[in-house]
Order: structure tokens, then sequence, then C-alpha cells
């Protein structure tokens, strides 16, 4: 089901009013673990849910965009994760991606579609930028985990060298649904110079299967020595699956000396 909502919200997306409703009361029939913040960005106002650090020292905060579609208090998502990090000292901040407006991953004009791409990477940069603001404080490592679409989103703001560079980035089941953009989003994976940990599910849809491959590729032949690329053999909505992107999160924590 996962998988025909992501290829209807990349392709036949055709009103962001209802995202945009869906974005303000996502939480409301949820009883969620965390703070509720909005964040207001121009006349849009986002949904986040913060954890705080539960020990004594603070490691960092840690950003989590979950996929098109995927809320971040959904099982299915990355909420295992996001209730994990702060038992490991991190306070994490879920956020709402700016809704998909209609034409912004194919257009009969060309022009059209570049604007498109242009104004949402604007919109999501300036959503990190208030989510930022919304930490308790600037403290630690500060580290994005992106899933899906968002992380090849975030990729690009990052090459573009729109958003400050993070101490880490965790890509979670990584695409764009469009062969000529995972090659963009390859070649600019490999050239960033922060730590990646490429994570993929095989099962997640055909686009990231593909784009993962690209990744482990490009980054081999630009001999790219800070990045990590594994696998998750169970789905995303299943409890091993949390469990083993749990482990691999905090593993890759513990190899770049952060514990």
């Amino acid at each position: 089901m996962r998988k025909l909502l992501a290829c209807l919200l990349a392709y036949s997306i055709s009103s962001s009013a209802v995202w945009a409703q869906w974005q303000a009361s996502d939480f409301s029939h949820w009883q969620v673990q965390g703070e509720l913040k909005p964040l207001q960005v121009a006349e849009q106002q986002y949904v986040s849910l913060w954890l705080e650090e539960q020990t004594p020292q603070k490691r960092g905060s840690i950003l989590l965009l979950p996929d098109w579609g995927e809320s971040p208090s959904a099982a299915n998502s990355i909420d295992s994760l996001r209730q994990a990090l702060p038992q490991w000292g991190w306070e994490t901040g879920a956020i709402l991606p700016p809704s998909p407006m209609a034409g912004l991953m194919q257009s009969s004009a060309i022009t059209q579609q570049e604007e498109a791409r242009q104004q949402y990477k604007q919109d999501l940069q300036t959503l990190l930028e208030a989510a930022k603001q919304a930490q308790q404080e600037q403290f630690g490592f500060q580290v994005i985990v992106a899933q899906g679409v968002m992380g090849a989103w975030l990729v690009e703001l990052l090459a573009e060298q729109q958003l400050p560079a993070p101490d880490g980035l965790v890509l979670v089941s990584a695409y764009y649904p469009d062969q000529q953009l995972n090659q963009q989003l390859a070649e600019q994976a490999a050239q960033l110079s922060l730590p990646i940990l490429d994570i993929y599910a095989d099962d997640y849809n055909h686009w990231q299967q593909t784009a993962r491959q690209q990744r482990l590729i490009a980054s081999t032949k630009s001999q790219k020595l800070n990045y990590r690329q594994t696998e998750l053999p169970a789905t995303a909505q299943t409890q091993p699956n949390s469990a083993k992107l749990n482990k691999a999160v905090y593993g890759w924590f513990n190899a770049l000396g952060w514990y």
C-alpha cells in the first residue's frame, strides 16, 4: 500500500489543499509521545514533534523528515528511531515536510517544473531553519535523518550549500521518482564532505533500489571514505526492521567516535 501511495504522490499530486489540511491536524487524534511545536514559515504553519534527551549528557540534536505521505508518529515511518534516540542522549524533532505542489515532479513545460522545484527547495530550507530555532539549545552534534523523497531533496539542498552542513546525514530509502534526478542525487551525495549513512529496504519501491545502487557506485568511484550503505532486510512497517534501523544508526554513531 505504501508503494502505491508513494507513486501516487510523486506522479499525480493534484491538490495541496488536502495535504495542508492533513498537515495541520496530523497529531490531533493520536496519542503521541513528545511535545507538539508549531513551526511558522511565512503564512504556513507546520507540525513538529519533539523529545528531550533522557541522559545526563546531551549528545546533540537530530531532525527527522519522513517520506511524503508518512506521519512522523506512524509505526511504518521513522517513529521508532525518533523515540529510541533520546535514550542515547539525543534531542529529536520530527517534522512534517512541506506539501508537494501540483507539477512538482512532472510538467509539460520544463521551465514550470524547474520553478516548482526551486520553490519547494526554498520552502524546505526555510522550514529546516525554523526547526533549528525550535531546538532547546544549539549544543553537540547536529544530525538530519531523512526518509524517501525527502532524503533526495535534502542532499540537493546540501550540495547547493543552501543549508549549513550537519555533522552527519542518515538517508533511509532515499530516492527521486525520476531516473535522471536519481543519477544527479548519486553524484551530489558522493561529493558531500559530511559522513553519510545510507540505509535502504529492498521492498520500499523500485525507484529507491535503483537509486541506492547509483549512490554506491558514485561513492565508490569518488572514494568517499565516510560513506556507509547498509540494508534493512525486513519491511519498514515491521518491528524487527525498526530494531535493525535503530541498531544501524547507533552503530554508525559509535563508528564516528560519538560514544
